[in-house]
């Protein structure tokens, strides 16, 4: 018998991750509904459910009346923070798990919260100059560069470096404008390599599965979030399990973390190692395929479980120190109404590529914002060597082809793999 035979699960709104988390329920035997307010056509999860129903993942009372209707076993959703929220509000009032409290989103979503949390933990942050409210107009004492961001912002929206104060003056607009609360932070700029960890938290014990490192896009200055690889192992590695590692442990206890996926940004150099930001959530880059493939631990499976039985009936796995190279590679759009073909059984062909997609709809109109919603296609690579993952990636980008309507080609440029070389030649390779 199938572990959710004659289970129901209530998916909100298909964003990145849907339908690998619906496909996985479904094989399992779990009957799967989604639900949002679009049509079925232009809802991802809608064309491959069980059942679906067009009501809008934020009217929590209609996802009531209709999940008791239905008996319903479990409510979860892709990577949105919004549906996340509506999912934490439903599971309450359906007495359903959920793997995360109340203040465990409000300390790692809010940025000035969080960072009292890792000063607490003993867990290093940049250095803060200023958190201020809208209506805001004094100016603000610092040593430049600064990065200016909403403090509870999302999507690496209303993100800016500034440089001199009349970058800081045109800043915090942008940044009050993304944030909800209507407030911005300012601290120092690390200038560094931008890494991400990521944690599974089972039973209470929080294991440390991708430490990777980020190579932002070239194409443009000041790129805050635009980035073409993100690639493990970092080569701050060893500092980072001495440094970092043991105070994030604590600080996942402290907020009492039980079953969860939680993934850490920082910056590294060869001075200090900081912790800027949070997710308490499945990340967006969706590296469970890196990390599946390579130990056989998937988070994301582990959390469907939690949402359909209230466990994960799994014993957490650890990164370790290993052997291979795992990227997820990121290719990026300027401004325009994007058309391609979509080829990725042929970038399938190739033995490292595990997994890839285009991630917006031809026809869809890109928009400048330096933002991550500039990104049109990103795939999932696994290497035994880094020359194997330099070949993976010139392949890759050999068969990506994004024009607009009029046939201007708007990629990005391309990532020159030569920088992989160059980052690890003195690191821990």
């Amino acid at each position: 018998m199938k572990k959710f035979q004659n289970k129901k699960l209530l998916m909100l709104g298909s964003s990145l991750g849907t339908t690998e988390m619906i496909k996985y329920a479904q094989d399992n035997g779990c009957h799967v509904i989604v639900t949002d307010y679009l049509p079925k056509e232009k809802s991802a999860g809608k064309m491959i459910a069980d059942e679906s129903a067009d009501i809008s993942t934020t009217d929590i009372d209609s996802l009531e009346i209709f999940a008791r209707k239905k008996n319903i076993d479990g409510v979860f959703c892709g990577v949105s923070e919004i549906n996340l929220k509506s999912v934490k509000a439903l599971c309450d009032r359906l007495n359903l798990p959920c793997y995360y409290t109340d203040e465990q989103w409000r300390l790692c979503q809010n940025k000035k919260q969080f960072k009292q949390l890792c000063i607490e933990n003993g867990v290093s942050v940049p250095k803060e100059f200023f958190v201020g409210e809208n209506g805001m107009t004094e100016p603000v004492d610092c040593i430049f560069p600064v990065i200016v961001k909403p403090t509870d912002g999302s999507s690496a929206l209303g993100i800016s470096v500034c440089h001199n104060n009349t970058d800081l003056k045109d800043a915090l607009p942008k940044a009050l404008e993304y944030s909800p609360s209507g407030s911005a932070i300012i601290e120092e700029y690390v200038v560094g390599t931008e890494f991400t960890s990521v944690y599974t938290v089972v039973d209470g014990e929080a294991s440390l599965v991708c430490l990777r490192d980020r190579f932002p896009t070239l194409d443009h200055a000041d790129a805050t979030a635009q980035f073409d690889a993100s690639v493990a192992p970092s080569k701050y590695y060893e500092r980072y399990m001495a440094e970092i590692n043991p105070n994030i442990i604590k600080l996942l206890r402290s907020v009492h973390a039980k079953c969860a996926c939680v993934f850490f940004q920082g910056i590294a150099n060869e001075n200090k190692m900081v912790i800027f930001e949070c997710g308490y959530r499945i990340n967006a880059l969706l590296d469970f395929y890196n990390i599946d493939e390579a130990i056989g631990v998937n988070y994301m499976e582990m959390m469907i479980d939690y949402a359909l039985t209230g466990k994960m009936d799994v014993v957490a796995g650890h990164e370790g120190s290993h052997k291979r190279y795992w990227c997820i590679f990121n290719i990026s759009c300027h401004e325009g109404k994007i058309n391609y073909d979509d080829n990725t059984r042929d970038i399938l062909q190739n033995s490292s590529v595990i997994h890839c997609q285009y991630l917006q709809p031809v026809g869809k109109t890109i928009i400048e914002n330096n933002s991550l919603t500039q990104s049109v296609f990103r795939a999932h690579i696994n290497s035994d060597t880094l020359e194997e993952l330099k070949q993976a990636i010139e392949f890759i980008q050999s068969k990506v082809k994004v024009r607009d309507e009029n046939g201007k080609n708007l990629l990005f440029l391309p990532f020159d793999t030569a920088r992989l070389n160059k980052h690890y030649e003195k690191g821990n390779r």
